[in-house]
């Protein structure tokens, strides 16, 4: 979980697959100032296969350099 601020809340998930060498990133937003705090509205969803998903990773850390 990531604390973005008080009162909001990023969950992300990575879970392999039945199907091998897949993934499943699924990114989830909380905003605990909403009528039922505790609901997640999925922001993002996909599933890739591993060197994929490792680009995506690569792409992140290199966007923080």
């Amino acid at each position: 979980m990531i604390d973005v601020s008080e009162d909001y809340k990023l969950h992300v998930t990575v879970t392999p697959t039945q199907k091998f060498d897949q993934y499943h990133l699924k990114i989830e937003s909380q905003w605990l100032g909403a009528k039922n705090p505790d609901a997640r509205q999925v922001a993002y969803s996909v599933t890739l296969p591993r060197h994929q998903m490792r680009a995506i990773a690569v792409a992140v850390l290199e966007g923080l350099t």
